[in-house]
């Protein structure tokens, strides 16, 4: 008796093979999705409605990422990008698509991975609320030095680089005050004659530029990082700019001799002015350090703020927990309107600023608490000790709340919880675990704020509620 062994269908697709493919959605991060012979391919900058060429870069078992070659049939909505350095700069990925349509896209994401990812059969109504103006809206950048053609340059990462950078003559999501900082800061870094730093060798000297912009003053406050060197050299930049850009009115110099390709310095010194930064959220008038995290793009950010104060409607008698809290930015807006606010922060410095900001607007019912979040509900009892919580808000990193922080959450049975997410994967996943494990939960609300529009990021609000 003989047998037949099956045969194994090979790849259709190669590295280096160049095909003619039709664009049908866009996925995740904004690439755009095709099918080859059956297989997904994903290809950069490709947008619905694009029949193009596209060249194969990678080939996975399920499939295949590719680059444009030649676009034979232009999508409607692709549009001719703004920026010079659309492709090659790391920042943005949309400028080639319609900003309504971008909008729309954010919108069909949020609602298949809330299906897809959470599980969830029914979808409360989505809110959108795009920018008025998608341009110039971020308040904080941070840039990098890096070396092109013997000069020292100073811009951000290309696309998928660990150590080239795009030299940028203006960049269109930042504050427009950044572009002329960028240019004094990269004249007096190649006047010094000291190199910028290279990641692979872990040598050089000038390594990050931190820029962050008051949108109440106008004021300016920049940080220098650099490798462990010579003070004068950024002494020199720190004149150089204040002399030529009066906006800027503060300049620190912080020193980073890690390894990690991240801008936070191990040690910091002011140069001129001061340490902070004025800026105003509502009614709050805050101080801000280069590093502090406060939502980059302000103007949506107060809206949001407002929707979820509307959404709150406290009556002076509730005890609301704000979780993931920084600077304490929100649990500033809600202590007028509440008993008590207590909010919870793992950084030491960002504690202490929420708890002087709260002094300097005169807010004495607001209670800062340093630790991890999953650490003081599950092992210190944060709500076995303090009274029972009437909301409680959670504002977790990318990857979303903590295994351990959902159970004590749960125990709590908080009436709302407010869940802010800038992943929509993350949400995803930790509404399936309150849902499953406490069906008393309903979910009411979905707001979705363009916060990062050009690129395929997104913030959203939602609200459970027993």
């Amino acid at each position: 008796m003989t047998t037949t062994t099956p045969r194994v269908r090979s790849r259709p697709l190669r590295p280096g093979q160049v095909v003619s493919v039709e664009i049908e959605k866009l996925a995740l991060l904004g690439r755009g999705l095709a099918r080859y012979e059956g297989m997904t391919v994903f290809v950069k900058d490709g947008l619905p409605g694009d029949r193009a060429q596209v060249c194969v870069t990678r080939c996975k078992p399920q499939y295949a990422e590719a680059r444009l070659v030649q676009i034979e049939r232009p999508a409607p909505q692709r549009i001719t990008p703004a920026c010079r350095h659309f492709g090659a700069c790391g920042g943005c990925d949309l400028q080639h698509l319609d900003y309504p349509t971008q909008v729309a896209w954010k919108q069909t994401q949020l609602a298949e991975t809330l299906r897809h990812l959470g599980g969830l059969k029914t979808l409360p109504p989505i809110t959108v609320v795009p920018m008025d103006d998608p341009w110039h809206y971020r308040n904080k950048m941070e840039f990098s030095f890096g070396e092109e053609g013997g000069r020292i340059v100073a811009g951000l990462h290309q696309r998928g680089s660990f150590q080239r950078i795009v030299k940028l003559e203006h960049c269109w999501i930042a504050p427009p005050l950044a572009s002329d900082v960028l240019q004094q800061v990269e004249q007096a870094a190649n006047a010094s004659g000291l190199p910028a730093y290279n990641p692979r060798r872990h040598e050089g000297f000038w390594r990050y530029l931190v820029i962050r912009v008051s949108r109440a003053t106008g004021q300016a406050l920049l940080m220098l990082v650099t490798h462990d060197g010579p003070r004068e050299a950024v002494v020199r930049a720190a004149e150089q700019v204040t002399r030529a850009l009066p906006q800027v009115t503060s300049v620190l110099w912080g020193v980073s001799t890690r390894v990690s390709d991240v801008a936070h310095p191990e040690r910091t010194e002011v140069l001129v002015g001061g340490e902070t930064l004025e800026e105003r959220i509502g009614p709050l008038t805050l101080d801000v350090r280069p590093m502090n995290f406060v939502q980059p793009n302000l103007a949506q950010a107060e809206r949001l703020y407002q929707e979820m104060l509307a959404a709150a409607d406290l009556r002076g008698r509730e005890v609301v927990y704000d979780l993931y809290c920084g600077l304490g930015v929100i649990a500033l807006l809600f202590a007028p309107r509440a008993k008590q606010i207590y909010g919870v922060e793992s950084e030491p410095e960002n504690v202490a600023l929420a708890a002087s900001n709260a002094a300097r607007n005169g807010l004495a019912n607001a209670t800062f608490v340093c630790g991890k979040v999953e650490d003081l509900l599950l092992r210190r009892g944060l709500f076995r000790l303090g009274p029972p919580p009437d909301l409680v808000i959670v504002d977790p990193p990318r990857v979303g709340l903590h295994p351990e922080a959902i159970g004590p959450l749960l125990q709590a049975q908080p009436p709302r919880l407010f869940y802010l997410s800038c992943n929509p994967a993350s949400l995803a996943r930790d509404l399936k675990l309150f849902l499953e494990r406490e069906p008393r939960y309903t979910l009411t609300r979905l707001s979705l704020y363009d916060f990062f529009p050009q690129t395929g990021h997104m913030e959203v609000f939602a609200t459970l509620e027993r």
